[in-house]
């Protein structure tokens, strides 16, 4: 199970492991990411939720969120 959500900001030190991340970084702000469903931090803030998540917590990146819905 996975979540999608969007990247609001991206700290100084994500993706700064060349051994990992040889091409650099796949995300950036404003890019729709999928990650599984219990990860990172969840914080509730006016409302809603805000997750902060580590560079290997991202699993993917899509270009619409709509394209990865269930129908039901």
């Amino acid at each position: 199970a996975s979540t999608c959500g969007l990247v609001l900001d991206i700290g100084p030190d994500a993706y700064k492991d060349k051994e990992r991340y040889p091409d650099g970084p796949w995300c950036k702000k404003g890019s729709w990411v999928i990650f599984a469903r219990y990860a990172g931090s969840r914080m509730k803030i006016d409302g809603g939720e805000v997750r902060l998540l580590n560079d290997d917590e991202v699993l993917a990146t899509v270009e619409n969120p709509e394209d990865i819905f269930h129908e039901i």
